[in-house]
Parts: structure tokens; sequence; C-alpha cells
């Protein structure tokens, strides 16, 4: 799967990015979850490495998931995440996780990423997409609307 325009391409995940991939994920979305959750660091961490360790058993061969390496020219430029699931409508992705490296940020190829992992999912049989955002994420937010994504659930939380 490549786009033409800024040459990103799709790859299977190596086990070598898994691992590191993995072992900063955890700890990124456990500083994600301690904010929107209202909880402390170390319960973050741990509901964080539970979850992952939940949907991915057996790491990189765990069923039903799909995980990617976004690269551009010959250098990892991030990554995608998703799970096929059986729905009444049909198979649908869930996307777990998409992101690109720091200094990739900024330069479009954050809608090329999501354009892949749609493709990659249509191929897999795939009519439909979904995914979850934290609401103190607007660049994500953006995109996402402007890519088609409508809003299926929202959660709301006031300061007292």
């Amino acid at each position: 799967m490549t786009d033409r325009t800024s040459g990103l391409v799709l790859r299977a995940m190596s086990q070598e990015e898994h691992v590191v991939w993995r072992e900063s994920s955890e700890r990124g979305y456990a500083a994600e979850i301690a904010v929107s959750r209202d909880l402390d660091p170390d319960a973050a961490l741990a509901q964080s490495a539970g979850e992952f360790a939940s949907l991915l058993p057996d790491g990189l061969a765990s069923p039903g998931m799909h995980l990617f390496t976004a690269v551009v020219g010959d250098e990892p430029a991030g990554i995608g995440w998703f799970e096929l699931r059986q729905r009444a409508s049909g198979t649908s992705a869930w996307i777990y996780d998409i992101r690109l490296d720091g200094d990739r940020r900024g330069q479009g190829l954050g809608r090329t990423l999501l354009e892949a992992l749609h493709d990659a999912a249509r191929d897999l049989g795939a009519t439909s997409m979904t995914l979850n955002v934290f609401g103190d994420n607007p660049t994500a937010i953006r995109l996402y609307e402007t890519s088609g994504y409508t809003v299926t659930a929202q959660q709301m939380r006031l300061e007292l």
C-alpha cells in the first residue's frame, strides 16, 4: 500500500519494532488515561499494561490484530494498529493506534497514514472503520472530522 505523492508505505510491523512500540505506547496511553480517567500515574500504568496484555496476548500474532509500520523511503515514519471485528452490519475495523513520529508531523502524512489504514482494512474485508479520540487532541479530531468520521459517542466532564 503506497501513496504516490508522499511515498508512504504500510508494511507489517517487525518483532523488534513491536517491542519498542509497545513499551512506548503503554507509557503514552497510561499518560492519556491518567488524565481522562482521573487515575494516579501508577494505576494508569497498571491499567494500560493490562489492556495491552488483554488485546495483544500473542503480540504480533494476536488474533484479528493488524499492526503496521508506516515507511517513507527507507525510514520508519509511524505506526498503525487496528482490529477486525464482526458486526451486524459486516466487518468493521477498530483503530487502536495511529501515530507519526514527531519529526514527521505537520507534513500531511497523518491523512496519508489514515487513508493507508482505510485501504488495508478494506483489503481485509472491512466496510467501516471506527476509533476513539481523546477530547484534548484537537489536531486528531480535526483530521478525523475532515476525513469523514462522525461522532458516535461522547463522554464529557466538569470540574467542580
